[in-house]
């Protein structure tokens, strides 16, 4: 059993319609659950009172209700070669995930590939963090709306994206200046593990590396942080999203 506990993502949940089945557990009734209710009540889903000590126990970080599922909530789970196939517009922007394990750091890539329109999220499908209750909160249900695609192969998936008329760009603090990086068209954007970044393999693969200008005292940015500022910068650069 999944517990959403965060009022975002709860609320985002039940407006993307995927909380069919779910049981929304209250177990107080301040302003912004009221509102998840009234939510719920309107798409179907009938909440249940519960007890805070009930609620505590199955879910601990709770803030007076949950919603409880099967499994986690997710988005469309796209075929990579099937996506391109299907005719991809003259103007999008793909991330690609190297080897994110941290549920946290998904969970918050993904709402940062939500909020800058990201057409499509690639992950390996293997050593990388799992669509979770944890990944659910951290991207304040961005989980659920954003489409991904899970390779066998990451280099491959660069191979094909280049193919398929994509310029793709490592984040390393090593690359060219973010500002400087002529960004247009179709643009696909590594990322990768906090500490490790981009494997050498994958950054060998990529037309170029970008990298975000820095005038603190620490040596980089959080992965997710970092992810937040290049896909703005790239998403100002293509314009507006189609509409999605």
């Amino acid at each position: 059993m999944t517990y959403i506990t965060g009022f975002h993502a709860m609320e985002e949940l039940v407006r993307s319609g995927k909380a069919k089945g779910a049981t929304l557990l209250v177990a107080a009734a301040g302003p912004r659950i009221k509102k998840i209710i009234e939510l719920a009540e309107r798409s179907g889903l009938r909440p249940k009172a519960v007890s805070a000590r009930e609620l505590d126990a199955a879910a601990p970080d709770n803030r007076g209700a949950a919603i409880a599922l099967a499994e986690a909530p997710r988005a469309a789970e796209l075929d990579l070669d099937s996506w391109l196939e299907r005719g991809v517009p003259e103007t999008a922007l793909v991330v690609v995930l190297d080897h994110i394990e941290d549920p946290h750091n998904l969970g918050a890539i993904l709402r940062s590939s939500d909020v800058f329109a990201a057409d499509l999220v690639v992950v390996p499908e293997r050593r990388a963090a799992k669509e979770t209750d944890t990944v659910a909160r951290s991207s304040a249900g961005a989980a659920a709306y954003v489409p991904t695609a899970s390779v066998p192969n990451l280099a491959r998936a660069v191979e094909r994206l280049k193919e398929a008329g994509f310029w793709t760009y490592a984040a390393d603090m090593g690359g060219q200046s973010l500002p400087d990086a002529e960004l247009s068209g179709r643009v696909a954007v590594v990322l990768g593990a906090e500490g490790s970044g981009v494997s050498r393999l994958l950054k060998e693969r990529c037309d170029g590396s970008l990298s975000i200008p820095q005038y603190g005292h620490v040596d980089s940015l959080n992965v997710s942080v970092a992810a937040g500022v290049i896909l703005y910068e790239v998403r100002k650069r293509l314009g507006p999203p189609r509409a999605r």
